[in-house]
């Protein structure tokens, strides 16, 4: 994209540099990825996403490398997605989202962006990666968003019926110099709480109870971790406004809300621009 400027006189000159990719500024088409295939079964993304992954796995330069490993995450992408709107396979979708956020992870070890080494390409694909990561997490709670619900409802009607905790302090503290002193013997059942407790300050909690919270816990901390990624991308993108605000005027901007199928394209074209820039295969 070219745009014309005007200067103090008024007059505009020639030309101004264009604010696009160099591809992109040669008139070349080379750089733009198309997106017209039609939907797929999942053993289709899934044939793409493993031969992608053996073609990062036989490379050795490691931005390439990282960058086929993240193109391979992609068709994992839509695998998943696939699975959803489909029959379930082997793998439920939420399986499948997990071990992609772990590819992607592995790539992003591969390649450092914060160091003083770290070169642009280096940030950008540090970008792409958070944010298919904040919407990996995103799409895995929405997938069990129903089960955090009922797991909510559930432990709040339990402690809103359970014995509440006295508040009464112990009659003995750490030392042995409480106001009552420590008592003369200990009997068994005693003897195994924790300094400071008495046995009216302890409750317990059913098994079933504990594995709520923790199914619960697992669940919510996907919301956690997808804000957190997005934020991390944010303060990347500030060092590369010119590249990812030409990504957003062509493919359109990411949010936390975007399709897998939008998520996927974008982050496709910038891997390209990378790919070029870099120049690695």
């Amino acid at each position: 994209m070219e745009v014309e400027c005007v200067g103090v006189s008024g007059k505009p000159p020639a030309k101004c540099e264009s604010w696009g990719p160099p591809l992109q500024r040669a008139g070349s088409q080379r750089g733009t990825v198309l997106n017209h295939e039609p939907p797929h079964h999942a053993e289709y993304y899934m044939h793409e996403a493993k031969r992608m992954k053996h073609r990062a796995d036989a490379m050795v330069d490691k931005l390439g490398k990282a960058v086929n490993y993240v193109d391979a995450a992609l068709s994992f992408m839509e695998c998943g997605k696939a699975m959803e709107e489909g029959p379930l396979e082997a793998k439920s979708p939420y399986t499948m989202y997990t071990e992609t956020v772990e590819l992607i992870r592995y790539a992003m070890r591969l390649k450092n962006h914060s160091g003083p080494g770290a070169r642009q390409e280096d940030k950008q694909l540090a970008v792409l990666c958070f944010r298919c990561l904040a919407l990996l997490y995103w799409q895995m709670f929405r997938l069990k968003k129903d089960q955090a619900m009922k797991y909510s409802k559930a432990l709040l009607d339990y402690f809103k019926s359970s014995p509440k905790v006295p508040t009464t302090p112990p009659i003995w503290s750490d030392s042995g110099k409480g106001t009552g002193g420590p008592p003369s013997s200990l009997s068994p059942s005693a003897s195994a709480l924790p300094l400071g407790s008495s046995p009216s300050s302890l409750i317990n909690i059913p098994l079933r109870i504990h594995q709520m919270a923790a199914n619960h816990l697992n669940i919510t901390n996907n919301v956690l971790y997808s804000y957190e990624y997005w934020e991390l991308a944010e303060s990347l993108v500030r060092d590369n406004n010119e590249f990812f605000n030409y990504l957003n005027t062509l493919s359109g901007p990411l949010t936390l809300h975007s399709s897998i199928a939008h998520a996927v394209q974008y982050t496709r074209q910038g891997l390209q621009w990378i790919r070029i820039s870099a120049k690695v295969g």
